[in-house]
């Protein structure tokens, strides 16, 4: 009975990982100079799902009678494997330029080779150290992967952030999810021989989740990929005190005054406009709508209101969400969040209880108690 249900999961696992492979093959991709790398990053994972299928099919033509000295084996190489392959796939979504041919091809090249001295002593020898000492290489390359996302996930972050004046955290909660799931999968999938069978059939469909929601991810990247590569595929500085400092250097005092007020015109345009509410436009962009630079935007705002630009356009967020609260009794949070121009609702709610000390429904109820 068991060995029909795991065969039932081996077939269903294989079909899964060859459909969802030809799905992430139909993506498409502009071919535009800063998507070259998110294109071979797709290439990578297609190729990746494939390879995992093969295992699969494989075992079902055998029956289920395969050596499952052979099985331990090919499962500790194949997760060496699906470890480089999704660092690389994670770390191009969040810090495409640290992705270079040179640098996948140097950590292949390593996976192969110790890959290549564990098959050659694993199938020749009967030694149980063989495994130990590769699950322990194993766990290094895991513990230097970890280190290396956790880096240039907080890079990622502080870009993000720095181009469009929000809280990001929501928005990429996803890749470090992903990272750690696929982690995870690694360290069962390298174990899995070992387990017992109702154990390894709660593995199997574990497996088959996570891989069909990372295909569903990759989807859902491609299609706000407008979003994330301006931001992280530039290689974009945080503007500089100094350069900010700098601003205003050079101008004569008529200059200065006429630079100022000539800002300080535009942007209440820009407020009365509302364009305050627009979610995914960054500072540079903005700065380039009021008729000056990123750097006098910020000297502005640090020398003549004395509050950074980004807690002022969440003020002014609230303060609009605040009134909509109040003029529109049924809009739910969804839309609210939507219009003021936060990006998430778990954004908006932050924000809201942190300069309200409520939340939107308490407030709505508290204005509406009053009239």
């Amino acid at each position: 009975m068991w060995l029909d249900f795991y065969m039932f999961l081996t077939l269903a696992s294989g079909i899964a990982l060859a459909v969802w492979g030809w799905q992430l093959c139909s993506i498409h991709i502009p071919h535009r100079e800063d998507t070259h790398r998110l294109r071979t990053a797709r290439a990578i994972l297609a190729a990746s799902y494939f390879i995992l299928a093969i295992p699969a099919f494989c075992e079902l033509f055998n029956g289920g009678e395969a050596d499952r000295k052979i099985i331990a084996v090919f499962t500790v190489a194949v997760a060496a494997y699906q470890s480089l392959l999704f660092t690389v796939t994670l770390l191009t979504f969040i810090q495409p330029l640290c992705v270079t041919r040179h640098r996948v091809r140097i950590q292949a090249g390593i996976v192969t080779v110790a890959v290549a001295m564990f098959l050659f002593m694993a199938l020749t020898s009967e030694e149980c150290w063989v495994f130990f000492v590769a699950l322990a290489v194993y766990a290094v390359q895991l513990v230097c992967y970890t280190l290396l996302f956790r880096r240039k996930y907080a890079e990622c972050l502080r870009l993000l952030e720095e181009y469009y004046d929000e809280d990001q955290h929501a928005r990429l909660r996803w890749t470090k999810f992903g990272f750690y799931a696929a982690l995870s999968v690694g360290i069962a999938a390298s174990l899995s021989v070992w387990l017992p069978p109702v154990a390894y059939n709660i593995f199997t469909v574990g497996y088959i989740l996570f891989y069909g929601w990372f295909a569903g991810r990759f989807c859902n990247y491609v299609v706000k990929i407008n979003y994330y590569l301006p931001a992280v595929a530039q290689g974009q500085e945080p503007v500089r005190l100094q350069a900010v400092d700098m601003a205003a250097c050079g101008l004569s005092e008529p200059e200065l005054a006429t630079e100022k007020e000539h800002l300080r015109l535009a942007l209440e345009r820009w407020v009365a406009e509302r364009r305050f509410t627009r979610p995914e436009e960054g500072r540079e962009q903005i700065a380039r709508e009021l008729g000056t630079t990123k750097e006098f935007l910020c000297w502005y705002f640090k020398n003549e209101i004395g509050r950074d630009f980004r807690p002022w356009r969440v003020g002014l967020r609230i303060e609009y969400a605040k009134q909509l609260l109040a003029e529109e009794l049924g809009i739910s949070m969804n839309d609210l969040a939507r219009k003021v121009g936060f990006a998430t609702k778990s954004n908006f709610y932050g924000y809201f209880k942190k300069l309200t000390g409520e939340t939107p429904v308490e407030y709505q109820r508290r204005i509406v108690s009053q009239c």
